[in-house]
């Protein structure tokens, strides 16, 4: 699993490829519900690791997405890009069908 906290923006992406390296591994999940903020190299670090996992036919499950995760997703069209743990809708947003209780 890729768990992503905090604020992700390019310096915090140059440090973790610096441990990590730029080769992505394959993942089964994205983690990314504690994100604070979203930058453009955050969120290429998230599409390389569903190009890696692409690769082998499959593409990582979105088990959490804070509101700036969702936010980006949408601006970038990225959004049906990763499927949802258990179909949850992105943040802010009410399942297609469902019905609330008040």
């Amino acid at each position: 699993m890729l768990r992503l906290v905090g604020d992700i923006d390019s310096a915090v992406v140059a440090e973790f490829e610096g441990r990590q390296g730029r080769r992505p591994v394959v993942v089964g999940a994205i983690d990314a519900g504690a994100v604070t903020f979203l930058g453009s190299a955050g969120l290429a670090v998230m599409v390389r690791y569903a190009e890696a996992a692409a690769g082998v036919g499959r593409l990582p499950v979105l088990r959490a997405a804070s509101a700036p995760v969702d936010r980006l997703l949408r601006t970038a069209g990225l959004e049906d890009y990763f499927p949802r743990s258990g179909g949850t809708p992105p943040a802010g947003q009410k399942e297609t069908g469902s019905s609330s209780t008040p």
